[in-house]
């Protein structure tokens, strides 16, 4: 995830630096600040993670602004954690992205729909469908000036790691479909890319375990 989102996002750093800085302490070569630091984040993030899950914490607008203040520390000219206080301006969007006085309803109304999708969920299909739909909502609010997408990936994670399935991480390689589906608001083609995506998480899964 660490190494994906943040290719996503255009960092130029490696799968392997990433582990590098990640899991052996050790930078492997100069690079630019803002890129270590996005991947340096994940290394916080992780641990308030497994506490938030420990702890059954629901996604509420704090919450998010808590994971947003993580991911984005020396990564983002804004203030991390911090909501945005101007209109998102997002070219080619057909959609109007949520004010910045709307915000907080607008999130905690997310967050309760998300809940009721995977509270009425008969199967990990509907489970998936729920999370491919907020996933998208959340990227039409936005709630930051920036972030927003590394910040939406990220409760991705959260949001199957809490409905106990295996993380959705969508890899760098598949950015431009990734996109291509976000742009098209298509639902049905992000459960069926995620399904897939998670169909490899399970060999990957099953073949450490």
């Amino acid at each position: 995830m660490a190494h994906h989102s943040s290719a996503i996002e255009g960092n130029t750093l490696t799968q392997g630096e990433t582990k590098s800085i990640l899991i052996d302490g050790y930078i492997p070569r100069a690079m630019d600040m803002r890129e270590l630091h996005e991947v340096l984040n994940y290394k916080t993030f992780m641990p308030f993670l497994e506490d938030a899950l420990e702890k059954g914490r629901r996604l509420s607008p704090g919450f998010i602004r808590e994971v947003h203040a993580i991911l984005c520390k020396d990564a983002i000219e804004s203030v991390p954690g911090e909501f945005k206080k101007r209109p998102n301006m997002i070219i080619g969007a057909a959609f109007t992205p949520t004010p910045p006085y709307l915000v907080p309803t607008a999130l905690e109304d997310w967050a309760r729909n998300l809940e009721a999708q995977l509270a009425s969920a008969t199967g990990e299909r509907d489970r998936v469908e729920a999370i491919c739909r907020q996933h998208i909502a959340f990227e039409h609010i936005p709630p930051f000036p920036d972030g927003n997408g590394r910040v939406g990936r990220a409760l991705m994670v959260i949001f199957c790691l809490q409905a106990d399935m295996l993380p959705i991480v969508i890899p760098v390689e598949e950015r431009k479909r990734y996109i291509s589906l976000l742009n098209d608001d298509n639902v049905p083609g992000l459960v069926d890319f995620s399904e897939e995506l998670l169909q490899e998480e399970r060999t990957r899964y099953e073949a450490f375990a």
